[in-house]
């Protein structure tokens, strides 16, 4: 009778156990799983590039989107572009005037961190042998792409460290400043697409490298966002494209339009 009585309590008990068990682990929240970076990634060249970049762990979204150098953001002494402003006052004023641009009195403005480096050490921070397949009929028309020598087969490979010849024949085949910004965020955004792992290795790829570029993360800030990449990078559900911020002309460069200000918006908050 006893007996009876303690194998009843010992199956409860494994019960209850197995019940905390299963609740302990939908409690459980992975490192990284609820982290969103956003970030002004900066190429330092003779005329900087702009790629704002999203990570969002809840979402299990990378989102880029390429900005033109001549575009036009508000600084205290008038209006200036990001390239100027990067170029004069530094990789962190050009993201605070962007932050600036776009944020209304209705938000508080975010945290927009920055990371500028030249095409060679971007290049070196991803692995110089890092190879994708770059789909050219996504950005230009048969024709742009026979001249650039993709007319039968619009398929471009290349390393990492071809990127950057590559984005720069492709921006030079497109249109106006919007468009021709907007391949090197399709062709980063093809390599993290094809080779997630990418993302995780970031953090490390920034850190060894960390005396040939300019950040304001430390080194809790480039941790956490290490959890966050890695995380993504082994999502099945992760989403990574590159979004286009619509500008048009104004006096001295290229101005975001409603559309663009509510794409980089999207973006930033």
């Amino acid at each position: 009778h006893g007996l009876g009585h303690a194998v009843i309590f010992r199956r409860i008990v494994q019960q209850l156990l197995r019940q905390a068990s299963a609740a302990d682990s939908t409690l459980h929240i992975e490192p990284g799983a609820q982290g969103v970076y956003t970030l002004l990634l900066v190429v330092q060249q003779e005329e900087p590039a702009f790629v704002l970049a999203r990570a969002d762990g809840p979402q299990q979204t990378v989102t880029l989107c390429a900005l033109p150098g001549s575009l036009r953001v508000s600084a205290p002494s008038g209006t200036t572009t990001l390239a100027e402003c990067a170029l004069s006052a530094g990789a962190g004023r050009a993201a605070q005037l962007l932050v600036g641009t776009v944020a209304t009195g209705e938000t508080a403005a975010p945290a927009l961190h920055y990371i500028a480096a030249t095409p060679a050490t971007w290049a070196d921070c991803a692995g110089r042998t890092a190879s994708a397949r770059i789909d050219t009929a996504s950005l230009l028309d048969a024709a742009a792409r026979t001249r650039l020598g993709y007319g039968e087969d619009p398929i471009a490979v290349c390393t990492a460290a071809q990127a950057s010849e590559l984005i720069a024949q492709l921006q030079a085949a497109l249109p106006g400043a919007g468009e021709g910004c907007m391949a090197r965020a399709a062709v980063w955004a093809a390599f993290l697409r094809q080779d997630p792992a990418l993302l995780a290795g970031l953090p490390d790829g920034l850190r060894s490298r960390s005396a040939r570029l300019l950040t304001d993360l430390l080194a809790a800030d480039l941790n956490a966002l290490g959890e966050t990449l890695t995380y993504l990078s082994a999502r099945t559900a992760l989403t990574i494209d590159y979004t286009t911020a619509a500008v048009a002309a104004a006096r001295g460069g290229v101005q975001l339009t409603e559309e663009g200000m509510a794409a980089v918006c999207a973006l930033l908050l």
